[in-house]
């Protein structure tokens, strides 16, 4: 054996020995989902869900509780995440948390103190969920169980991305762009919004996931405006939908469009683009908006006839005037009712004009609030489903 082969075989050695930190399986409980409420004797309630594996599996199932929730009362959320092993008998690993739910009081006093330590934590990866619990406390959300997904930070998690694949209600941010949105000078952040519909009590029981009509059930409400790092109030879940037309995220979504007197057309979109031009004229914001997006009909309560042009051209009128009048209503919801620029366009008026933006970026919020909007859409109605003639008579 020459000294070079010696070598390699020493140094394979210590590359198969494994991780020098590794734990077993049986020793840790690993922690999906995080609630920060208020404390009572202290500034925090923390409560962290932690799974049961053996029970979110059918094979293994014995009828116990799927999850395990704790929760603690301190100063820093730093300390309690340490600390909650005195209610446990497992390590707590953090490194897989997909679901963090802040009440609507803590929002309303400001979050940048405990978040400073969730971006801070090695540990903590960046890219999960952050929701406010609009009604009740977030410790109570985090406790409801479900039928089809027996954890509820994953069953979350699974809900938000869900809805940004089908429909879009879902800002579908995460805490790097929450956190670069409060270091932005043209941009403050949103959440998602989730609430609780039905009994707290009756929703936290193992039987809430064997009924047909759970007693409690958690679902996506709104889009939670902030302005430095406090929550200002929320917007519509329409609204969610056409920030992120606007943001240039939107997958697919759907839409009903009146066509008559009290009649729609329902219209799926895909292959949504939109473009953001800011610039400042004489001090004050000029925002053009260019939307095009593609479609098909889904269904319609119109008696028009699909197989001539001229009605497809109509619809696309009909479709274009839609988009714009929703999404200017976000615009200037944002504009009139919290004078905040949660879309950006201070971002893009940074870049595209930054001479005349330096001007008045120390007040970039006020500012916008007076700014000239332009909307632009222009839509693709492709196609009318696998028929072209209408179900309804003269």
């Amino acid at each position: 054996m020459t000294w070079m082969t010696f070598a390699v075989f020493v140094l394979c050695t210590f590359l198969l020995g494994g991780c020098w930190d590794q734990r077993g399986l049986s020793t840790i409980t690993v922690i999906t989902g995080m609630a920060i409420d208020k404390g009572k004797n202290g500034k925090y309630r923390l409560s962290v869900e932690g799974i049961n594996a053996q029970e979110l599996n059918a094979k293994t199932s014995s009828g116990y509780a799927p999850s395990l929730v704790l929760s603690l009362e301190g100063n820093t959320v730093s300390e309690l995440t340490q600390k909650m092993s005195i209610k446990g008998s497992r390590n707590l690993v953090y490194s897989h948390m997909r679901t963090l739910i802040i009440s609507k009081e803590l929002a309303r006093e400001g979050m940048l103190q405990f978040l400073d330590y969730l971006e801070r934590n090695r540990e903590i990866r960046d890219d999960f969920n952050i929701l406010i619990a609009r009604n009740g406390k977030a410790e109570d959300i985090l406790r409801v169980t479900y039928p089809f997904q027996k954890s509820t930070s994953l069953k979350l998690h699974s809900q938000l991305e869900t809805m940004v694949k089908n429909w879009g209600g879902d800002p579908d941010v995460r805490l790097n762009e929450v956190i670069s949105a409060w270091r932005s000078a043209g941009r403050q952040p949103v959440m998602a919004a989730v609430a609780l519909q039905g009994n707290p009590k009756k929703g936290i029981s193992v039987d809430n996931m064997k009924k047909l009509t759970p007693d409690a059930l958690v679902v996506l409400d709104s889009l939670a405006v902030f302005k430095k790092g406090k929550l200002l109030g929320f917007l519509s879940l329409t609204d969610s939908r056409n920030y992120l037309w606007i943001e240039d995220n939107l997958k697919r979504t759907a839409m009903s469009v009146a066509c008559g007197k009290n009649r729609y057309i329902a219209v799926q979109f895909y292959n949504s683009k939109a473009r953001t031009k800011a610039r400042i004229v004489l001090g004050s914001p000029e925002i053009h908006l260019n939307i095009r997006t593609e479609s098909y009909l889904d269904g319609t309560q119109c008696k028009d006839d699909l197989k001539k042009v001229a009605t497809f051209k109509k619809y696309e009128k009909l479709i274009e005037k839609g988009i714009k009048k929703n999404v200017e209503t976000t615009i200037k919801k944002a504009q009139q009712k919290y004078h905040v620029d949660i879309f950006g366009f201070g971002e893009a008026a940074m870049q595209q004009d930054y001479r005349n933006f330096k001007k008045i970026k120390s007040h970039w919020d006020e500012s916008f609030t007076d700014a000239e909007l332009y909307v632009y859409v222009k839509v693709n109605l492709r196609r009318s489903g696998i028929r072209t003639k209408t179900l309804l008579k003269d």
